[in-house]
């Protein structure tokens, strides 16, 4: 099972987490052409396979704090102050963004594990990080999806949320994720629409890590914005798009989309259910047959609401992790983990939620899957293609050649 979801009670600041293998160095991106086909798509989009820069921006650990979210001592008490959270993502954008006036989607991560150690191996649950510990870049671990939303023309933001990871559990940190995702969305609506902001002389190339000021004067259209969220970033990105907390969306911010990946489900869904539920924003949601998190929740939610755009995938050898590439395994890094649950000596099976068993998806298999199915749906609901309307009907299979993927509309 998942643990990154599933773990119980409060998260200690010094609980920590023996892994195999040592922290990587960063994952390397890169300014050149994303050359790679992401499953079998008809690119048809007019920016599909365009040159595509990667840029990272650090505020720093404490850049911000959120009313009401409070973090832990050592002895695991609530802190009276507010929690430190920090300003980081990576940024996606086609070279040419200037004056482009590109939609715009802001990816969100989970998890628990904030700090590692590169000597120990071991992953810890607290923020800032302690001496000899460094910060995990979950936000690094989407580059797969980066990458192709910014080939078909769009500016994608991963963000940073190890503060959020590290401090009070349930609905309070939901609605911290949601105000950091809005923060963000705020620094770039300074930086291209005013060129001020803290923004200003924060890029860095992703590959060399030299400072870099690319030129982003009009780059973004925030009427265009899209958020996806995984696994407990998920859940956040759902009391983003809920109605009853749009009063909190920044001005001159409209939201056209959200995917849930693998969301971490609803605490409630019968007691104050509205304050997770998407009721007017398009919807689509991932659940793997090999992962305890992502359900169906959000879409029965949406569905009481009569949201006209409400679909959910079920895919079918999918687990949790493999979703972001500093989570599987294959990393090596702390807190790494293939989270699935296999026979034993038999990690070519995995148990579904039913109990049955299914043919495991390999992780590139995996992304590409999520890369399909989220660029056919942003590409439709940000752009306007509807050249993906078969696919996010389920009647077109795009990648039937590497796993089965059920589709469900609801009405």
């Amino acid at each position: 099972m998942n643990r990154h979801h599933l773990l119980p009670g409060l998260l200690r600041r010094g609980l920590t987490l023996a892994v195999v293998g040592l922290l990587a160095s960063s994952l390397t991106a890169t300014t050149t052409a994303y050359a790679a086909s992401v499953g079998t798509v008809d690119r048809t989009g007019s920016d599909a396979g365009i040159e595509v820069a990667v840029y990272d921006y650090d505020l720093g650990d404490a850049a911000m704090t959120v009313p009401g979210f409070h973090g832990f001592t050592d002895d695991g008490a609530v802190t009276k102050d507010r929690a430190a959270i920090e300003l980081t993502g990576r940024v996606y954008a086609p070279v040419d963004a200037a004056g482009r006036h590109l939609p715009v989607v802001v990816l969100a991560h989970g998890l628990f594990w904030t700090c590692a150690n590169d000597t120990s191996g071991k992953a810890e649950g607290s923020w800032p990080c302690r001496e000899r510990f460094v910060g995990i870049h979950s936000d690094q671990g989407y580059d797969y999806l980066g990458q192709t939303l910014a080939a078909r023309g769009m500016l994608v933001v991963s963000v940073g949320a190890n503060g959020v990871n590290a401090g009070e559990l349930g609905e309070v940190a939901d609605r911290a994720r949601a105000l950091v995702a809005f923060r963000h969305l705020r620094l770039w609506q300074r930086l291209t629409e005013r060129g001020s902001g803290r923004l200003v002389g924060a890029l860095t190339d992703a590959t060399t890590g030299q400072p870099v000021t690319p030129d982003l004067a009009d780059a973004a259209d925030f009427q265009r914005v899209g958020l996806m969220g995984h696994s407990r970033g998920g859940r956040g990105m759902m009391w983003a798009a809920a109605k009853k907390n749009r009063h909190l969306v920044p001005d001159g911010v409209r939201l056209r989309a959200v995917f849930g990946m693998a969301a971490a489900e609803p605490p409630f869904m019968d007691r104050a259910f509205k304050r997770l539920q998407v009721t007017d924003v398009p919807l689509m949601t991932w659940g793997g047959t090999c992962d305890a998190t992502g359900a169906d929740e959000f879409n029965r939610l949406a569905r009481r609401a009569h949201n006209r755009v409400n679909i959910h995938i079920t895919v079918h050898g999918a687990n949790h992790n493999n979703l972001n590439t500093r989570w599987a395994a294959s990393s090596g890094l702390p807190g790494g983990e293939d989270d699935a649950s296999h026979p034993k000596g038999r990690p070519g099976r995995c148990y579904t939620r039913d109990g049955g068993l299914t043919r495991t998806l390999g992780e590139d298999d995996e992304r590409t899957v999520a890369a399909t199915y989220i660029e056919a749906f942003f590409a439709r609901r940000l752009q306007g293609d509807r050249s993906f309307d078969a696919v996010l009907a389920g009647t077109s299979k795009p990648v039937e050649g590497l796993t089965r993927v059920d589709v469900t509309s609801y009405r």
